[in-house]
């Protein structure tokens, strides 16, 4: 089976399920963007906005070798 290697950031709010910033992840197999968020404990509720790479990203959307992934929450505001 292949590993890919991502990096994972997360913006603002979502630093409380990951209290690292930027995240280094190895994937055994095939992963998208949402079992990247289960797997982390990050409500995908909680996200957002997605890019990968510095291009919208979806849950859907599937990981590849190199990947970086953003994650924003919902910014809140009056």
């Amino acid at each position: 089976m292949d590993t890919a290697r991502v990096e994972i950031r997360l913006f603002a709010s979502l630093q409380k399920w990951k209290p690292i910033p930027v995240i280094k992840y190895d994937l055994a197999g095939t992963r998208t963007v949402k079992e990247l968020l289960v797997e982390n404990g990050i409500p995908e509720n909680d996200v957002a906005i997605i890019m990968i790479n510095g291009k919208r990203g979806q849950p859907e959307t599937i990981l590849r070798d190199g990947d970086a992934v953003s994650l924003f929450p919902l910014i809140g505001g009056g």
